[in-house]
Parts: C-alpha cells; structure tokens; sequence
C-alpha cells in the first residue's frame, strides 16, 4: 500500500469502525476529536486517475422527508442513504426514511426522547424520469408483523438479470449485538415495488455484520470475480457467494482509512481497479467521503487511497443540520456530515445520491473520464 501522510494529524476512533471504543467512552470531546485536524482543501488537479472525481453538487436537496407521509423524519433522522438503480428509462431510489414515534410528533410528547423506541427507519421507494424530481411510490416497506420491533437502515441494491437484491441494516437497538437480531438483512423483487420478507444472511457471524456494499458495475449489476459476488462490510469483514444469496464473510488481514463503507464500484475504467467509497471522520469533518482503491486480483488488499476527502461538506446550511428552505431552523444534529450508500452512471457522468446532515437526499455529478478521453 502507498504511504501517504493522512494521518500525520491523528485518526479519529470512529475511522476504524472500532465499535468497543466507542461504546466505552462517557462522553464528546469536539475539541479533542476535532482540533487537531486540517481543513486543507483537496487539490482536484492532482486527483490519481484511478479514482472518481472530483464532484460537483446540484444547487439544492432533491428529496426530502414529508410529514404527511410514513417518512415524516425527526430531528437528526430524516431520508437517506438510499441506493438508485435504473430500470424502464426510470430512476428507482430505494432510501431510508424515518418513521417518528407518533407520540413524538404529538404536542403531548414531553418526556425526554429515548432511542431505541424513538428512532425508527424503515425503507421506501420512489420514482423519477430525470434522477432529481422523485414521487414516492410506495408505503414502508418492512417494518410489519414481526418485524414491526426493528429498524431498516442504509440499502445497498443491485440486479442480477431479472432480479434485484436489496441488502440493508436490520436493528434491535434494544438488543443491537445480537447477531440472530441484528446485521445485513437480504430482500428481493422483480418489480423493485414488491420486496420478499427481509432475512439475516450472517445468522452465524461472531459479530454483527452492517454496511454492505454489494461490489457492482456503472450501471448497478452485480460483478462475478472468479464465479464469486463479492461484499465489502464493517470492520474489514469481506464476504463472498455464488448466488447473492448464500454469503461466507471473513475479516482482510489488510486495513485501509475512511471508516464504513459506502459503495464498491468495478469496470468502471478498466477491467481490473475496483474503488471502494468510504464514509468517515476525515481532515475535521465529522463525516465525509474517501476513495480506496483495490483489484480483481486480490479484492481484499488495498493498492491506494486518497489522501483528502473527494466530497465533504460545505457551507451549505443542509449539509450542516439546517433546514435548507428555513436556513436558521435546526432540523438535524449531525453537521458536517455528508454519507451515501447510491451511485449510478447516467448520460456520460456519475450521479452520487448523499445524504446531507442524515436527513435530505442530494446530489453530485462526477464525468466519467473514459468519455473526456
């Protein structure tokens, strides 16, 4: 792996995903985690060629919760990290929406917010002819029966031939390491509008397995490498299958920075450099995006990363927990937080559907730099 200088400012806990450090400590130091960092704008010129970017936002959110709907949102909670896939001349975004305790959005709701009973997701669909304008099409889609307890998280959706495979996060945050309880949950359609009942896929795992990030091509197909699908998840576990729906994880005797994965992108330049995009604590900000670079050859061995984040926030009051309609009404406590989990290739550029302080969807473009060429 290339040596750079990224961590001559120190790494932040959450970069390793270590989630023992994190549940032991009392309390939030900003200026302890934060201080040390650099801010230092990344130089596009000098971006390596393997990577994607630089990125440049659309002007405003594109989709946003809606109180007369499921997904009404809630401070900090909102919709988000979503996966988009094409099918019939159509965007589909499968997303992550919060659905409030009623109590909550009720004038009788007094008493302190508790979290495992009062942040609830679930996962939605919805529809667009340009990739920006969407219309919800769909109800919840699988928080029902007995399901009803648990949470439905970050989705990660690809299609093998007439089939789409939907993997997200399943919680009990009342009992949230618990493997038989939660961890990556699989679902399937044909439709993209009726999914099958969500099921664990690592019922065995020694740890809770989250984030999955289903290794696919620019336009969202699933990749086979050596007859195997290939998914990256928490703490460098990475898992394979012969069918997306049997999968076997072990952990890389490798580590790279940039915290949780986001999306693992191949055949996008040539036939071997595979991109895994990460979501982290990076050069001061709480979260933003980083590029790790790997190979069909060995999927497990990182070859380079970038050493800034290629999308981060800005000045922008939506992506620093403000309302972007009403910039002096705080709807989210997460500033400084950009995360995505969907991206697609469209017309000649890469659309990047991030979430902005967890509670909008945007956008950002990126060319794809075989059609400049």
């Amino acid at each position: 792996m290339k040596k750079n200088d990224f961590f001559k400012d120190g790494i932040f806990d959450w970069q390793t995903s270590k989630r023992q450090e994190l549940r032991n400590k009392q309390s939030y130091n900003e200026k302890l985690y934060w201080g040390g960092f650099t801010k230092d704008k990344v130089d596009e010129s000098i971006i390596p060629e393997w990577a994607i970017g630089p990125f440049q936002k659309y002007h405003e959110p594109i989709f946003e919760p809606d109180y007369n709907s499921w997904d009404k949102g809630h401070m900090s909670g909102g919709v988000h990290n979503g996966s988009i896939i094409k099918k019939d001349n159509k965007f589909y975004y499968i997303y992550r929406g919060e659905m409030p305790h009623e109590l909550i959005m009720s004038e009788q709701h007094t008493s302190p917010i508790e979290f495992v009973a009062d942040y609830i997701c679930d996962i939605g669909v919805a529809i667009s002819n340009d990739g920006i304008h969407f219309e919800r099409l769909a109800p919840a889609l699988f928080r029902h029966g007995e399901d009803e307890k648990y949470s439905f998280e970050d989705v990660c959706c690809v299609k093998k031939e007439d089939t789409y495979y939907l993997f997200c996060n399943r919680w009990n945050f009342k009992d949230p390491i618990n493997v038989k309880e939660s961890g990556v949950v699989l679902s399937t359609s044909k439709d993209l509008i009726h999914w099958t009942k969500p099921e664990l896929i690592f019922k065995e795992a020694r740890e809770v397995h989250r984030n999955a990030c289903v290794l696919q091509n620019p336009e969202n197909e699933a990749v086979l490498i050596n007859n195997e699908y290939i998914m990256y998840l928490n703490n460098f576990l990475i898992a394979k299958s012969k069918d997306l729906i049997n999968w076997t994880s072990h952990q890389s005797s490798y580590q790279w920075p940039g915290g949780e994965g986001c999306f693992a992108v191949t055949d996008y330049q040539d036939n071997d450099n595979i991109i895994l995009f990460t979501g982290g604590h990076h050069s001061g900000y709480f979260y933003a995006i980083g590029e790790v670079l790997f190979s069909k050859l060995d999927v497990t061995k990182p070859i380079d990363y970038l050493n800034r984040p290629i999308l981060k926030t800005d000045d922008r009051p939506y992506e620093n927990g403000y309302d972007y309609k009403k910039p002096d009404v705080l709807v989210s406590a997460w500033k400084n937080t950009i995360f995505f989990t969907g991206m697609t290739k469209h017309d000649g550029k890469w659309m990047c559907y991030y979430g902005g302080s967890e509670y909008y969807t945007c956008l950002a473009y990126a060319k794809d730099k075989r059609e400049i060429l």
